[in-house]
């Protein structure tokens, strides 16, 4: 049985603040893949037909372990990124799955 768990990504872009984004992707992309993550998909949201968030991205990214995942939040490399993070995204949700 494999430990393998997927994390979801759904974020909604702060189009105001493109440099912030730029700079926490080129910065947070490496922490992602040094825990092993291999992308999975990555898609731009069209339109949404049930609820009333609107968002623009969607990504799944697979990681060896839950704790992969955590590991990379709790990270202090990571936790300097959150004030790109924040002006970056409008709304930024994270999920874990199987």
């Amino acid at each position: 049985m494999s430990d393998k768990k997927i994390m979801i990504v759904n974020a909604l872009l702060n189009v105001k603040e493109k440099e912030a984004f730029e700079y926490y992707s080129e910065h947070s992309v490496p922490l992602f893949k040094n825990a092993g993550a291999e992308s999975i998909a990555k898609h731009k949201v069209e339109e949404t037909l049930i609820g009333a968030e609107k968002i623009h991205v969607v990504s799944i990214l697979e990681f060896p372990t839950r704790q992969a995942i955590k590991d990379v939040f709790e990270s202090e490399a990571y936790k300097a990124l959150l004030p790109f993070r924040d002006k970056a995204f409008m709304k930024l949700d994270v999920f874990i799955g199987n």
